[in-house]
């Protein structure tokens, strides 16, 4: 117990620092941003536990990434690391112009760039019921009923995470997670 303890210390302390170093002007101090949201998603990963049903022990948690240079920067960061006792791997995945891809609900975690309302009210949509920690850079991602969504506020990369989607999509976020997250909810449709 002891073991356990001292090391979700240390993740949040790995959290809170990565947090913190992306929250210091990063963006005008010409920091990369997509190194910076590979940081976050390998650590949004670190603090959201899944359902045994859907990510079983010692199976593969798959980090999916459409942005090429995001991809990049978490495939670097997951290169032989675990996440509470998943082999991390990462899937370089497309999200089409029109409808959906199937093969998005196999993931743990998803990163979607380049969306507008009704791709991300789509993508939304396809991922209902599925235990995906969706993430995207579209401002009102979250607010539509994805789990989290960054923005910059001023020169920091900020998230903001939906507790009721996270909830919809069976994922448990541990609090100090949330603690750094501006909260959202659900927009009324």
């Amino acid at each position: 117990m002891h073991r356990r303890r001292c090391s979700a210390v240390v993740h949040l302390a790995l959290l809170v620092g990565f947090a913190c170093s992306a929250n210091t002007r990063v963006l005008s101090q010409g920091a990369s941003e997509a190194a910076i949201k590979a940081g976050f998603l390998f650590n949004f990963a670190k603090f959201t536990e899944w359902p045994p049903e859907s990510l079983a022990p010692s199976t593969v948690l798959k980090l999916c990434v459409t942005e090429g240079p995001v991809a990049d920067a978490l495939d670097s960061a997951v290169i032989g690391k675990s996440i509470g006792g998943h082999p991390a791997v990462l899937a370089r995945v497309s999200m089409p112009k029109t409808g959906t891809n199937d093969a998005l609900r196999d993931c743990a975690v998803l990163y979607v760039t380049g969306l507008d309302a009704t791709r991300a009210a789509t993508l939304i949509a396809s991922l209902q019921g599925a235990a995906v920690l969706s993430v995207s850079d579209f401002g009102d991602f979250a607010a539509l009923g994805g789990v989290a969504n960054f923005f910059v506020e001023g020169e920091r990369m900020r998230f903001a995470i939906n507790p009721a989607a996270a909830d919809r999509a069976h994922l448990h976020l541990h609090s100090q997670l949330l603690g750094l997250a501006r909260l959202t909810k659900d927009k009324a449709r």
